[in-house]
């Protein structure tokens, strides 16, 4: 259904493993960001 969402509650050891792979395998990254932010259905799209 595109017209709901519900908040994920992220788990941050997996996040954290995330970022450290893309350091290590992006060469020039030195940031990895993420959208946290509960959005209304008319702006799940991020852009």
């Amino acid at each position: 259904d595109a017209m709901t969402a519900s908040v994920w509650v992220p788990d941050w050891e997996i996040l954290s493993k995330i970022s450290d792979r893309i350091f290590a395998e992006v060469e020039g990254v030195n940031r990895v960001l993420y959208d946290m932010s509960p959005k209304p259905p008319a702006t799940i799209e991020w852009e």
